[in-house]
């Protein structure tokens, strides 16, 4: 009542009359039906309310609670400002469109786009080809959905094995497994290094490659100098760009073979060669036997 009021107090034949009206009007007269109609359910008995809806009113209780939820839904204080311009699209139109978020209506009405549609499109479209779009959008979504799941599941999956095989004694701990944020904490030191070197092998800019993942260049920055620490979606992100997560994780490649895309010079090539097919050896390890090599070589040259 004292939302959709207007500072009047109740009284019931007014406010019927007033529904009455405005049910006759457009679709912004239907959202201020449906304000008449909030009121009169919260000062009414719900048996009188019915009779009300039925009898005086003359529309099934189903309709009049449709009518209800899109006042609530395009008068919230996120769409209220854009009400009138959500409004002129009809009645059948805003009912279509009540399941979809308030940002991202909030957004069609200022410019944007909903279901790839601008406000123009949706103004030109029939109800019945929007709402096929809507479903089309809705069941991509779910899709997606699924699909960021199934590879979350299977970064979880990865992180566990590299947790065992970092940690041998992790196997055996009784404490839960870790999850993928909190063993990127507290394992993968050095991890915006190798994140970095990932991106330059791809031959992407800090700026291309944070929009392709999902976040702002400042994030891939602050990655990237190990001032925060990736998250799964993320990782997922960068994965389907090509990244090697086990490399970014671990220092370790997944392929050996691949670190030949960053190594240094011929002989340290030959090194990780020789290694490439070495389960669990790292360039890591192979920078120190090319170090050991290399001294090797300098104490023959003296000798």
């Amino acid at each position: 009542m004292a939302r959709f009021g207007d500072g009047l107090p109740y009284e019931r034949e007014r406010i019927v009359h007033e529904a009455r009206f405005y049910m006759a009007q457009s679709a912004e007269a239907m959202l201020e039906a449906g304000k008449r109609l909030i009121i009169l359910k919260e000062n009414e008995p719900h048996g009188e309310f019915t009779e009300i809806v039925t009898e005086k009113l003359g529309m099934a209780h189903r309709t009049a609670n449709s009518i209800m939820k899109a006042a609530l839904k395009y008068t919230s204080p996120l769409l209220q400002k854009n009400s009138l311009t959500l409004a002129s699209l009809g009645k059948a139109k805003l009912f279509e469109l009540m399941t979809e978020d308030d940002e991202d209506l909030a957004e069609l009405a200022e410019g944007g786009t909903i279901a790839g549609l601008t406000l123009d499109e949706v103004d030109r479209m029939s109800v019945r080809e929007l709402r096929a779009t809507l479903r089309k959008d809705e069941a991509a979504l779910k899709r997606s959905q699924q699909l960021v799941a199934e590879k979350e599941k299977q970064l979880q999956q990865l992180s566990q094995q590299l947790t065992d095989k970092t940690f041998p004694s992790a196997a055996s701990d009784k404490q839960a497994p870790l999850d993928t944020q909190q063993w990127v904490t507290l394992t993968l030191e050095g991890v915006g290094d190798r994140l970095k070197s990932e991106r330059l092998r791809l031959g992407l800019s800090q700026e291309s490659f944070a929009e392709r993942c999902g976040v702002k260049k400042l994030t891939q920055y602050n990655y990237e100098k190990s001032e925060r620490h990736p998250d799964a979606g993320y990782l997922i992100a960068a994965k389907a760009l090509g990244v090697d997560l086990l490399y970014v994780m671990t220092g370790e490649r997944s392929d050996e073979a691949s670190a030949l895309d960053v190594v240094r010079d011929e002989e340290e090539a030959e090194v990780l060669t020789a290694f490439r097919h070495i389960p669990g050896e790292t360039r890591e390890v192979a920078k120190r036997t090319l170090t050991a090599m290399a001294e090797k070589k300098t104490a023959r040259r003296r000798a």
